[in-house]
């Protein structure tokens, strides 16, 4: 009697073709090591696959469709009535960043290969793809920050959007290739830093204070700060966040 297929078949090679290319790359590996790895006979694979390219397509995919969901999952939860204060806010966005980053961790290996060039790099688009995903959350969240006055109403959505995109792009390149794990939380709070204040030292921000109406501000030694208007929800956020930032580890450990 013939042997009943396996079920699991094509799970099995899926994970022995990752691990495959994580050590070989796509144009290093070879069919015949996957179909061991995999416990199966290089007969059996084409059951499957048709090469080994469609199989590094599919885990491309499929890494991109849960990063995909990881960041979509959260959207509803920056609706302008779902109240809460700036702190919180803040609070969300990183956590929820240090689950994406941490997948991202999880999977260095394959992403290494993805961004490395080789035959793999045909398939960089399908980052692309979500890095336009990732941009437009980034414009929600910055839309629902306006309507909360926690941004100023003058924002750029698509500059900002891009900027924060092209950040985090550079970023998860960077943490693919650490030996050791980074402590994420602290690191992705400075990135949080960085948008709300820019590069504006703890001086610069004081004399950018909202003052009364006639007062001259007074900048820095040899640092002439504009005027803000009264209002500056960014100088008010500055002053709600000031003291829970100040102390925070910084960078990679």
């Amino acid at each position: 009697m013939p042997r009943p297929s396996d079920p699991l078949a094509r799970t099995k090679l899926l994970a022995a073709a990752e691990a495959e290319f994580v050590e070989h790359g796509l144009d290093g590996s070879k069919v015949e090591q996957i179909a061991k790895r995999a416990g199966m006979s290089k007969g059996a694979f084409y059951l499957h696959f048709a090469g080994k390219a469609q199989l590094f397509r599919e885990l491309v995919e499929g890494f991109v469709a849960r990063l995909a969901a990881l960041t979509d999952a959260s959207l509803h939860r920056y609706e302008a009535h779902d109240a809460c204060s700036a702190e919180e806010l803040i609070d969300r966005w990183v956590s929820e960043d240090v689950a994406v980053f941490e997948f991202i961790w999880q999977n260095r290996g394959l992403i290494r290969r993805l961004l490395e060039g080789g035959s793999g790099a045909r398939f960089r688009y399908l980052v692309d793809e979500f890095l336009e995903r990732f941009s437009s959350k980034s414009r929600h969240v910055l839309q629902q920050g306006v309507l909360r006055g926690i941004f100023r109403e003058d924002l750029d959505f698509d500059l900002a959007a891009s900027f924060i995109a092209g950040a985090y792009d550079r970023l998860a390149r960077d943490i693919v290739r650490q030996s050791t794990r980074p402590d994420l939380r602290p690191l992705l709070e400075d990135v949080q830093r960085l948008v709300l204040f820019g590069l504006a030292s703890a001086q610069l921000r004081e004399s950018a204070s909202p003052r009364p109406s006639g007062a001259e501000p007074a900048p820095p030694s040899g640092v002439r700060a504009p005027r803000p208007l009264p209002d500056d929800p960014v100088s008010v956020l500055a002053s709600q966040l000031r003291s829970p930032l100040q102390g925070r580890s910084r960078g990679l450990r």
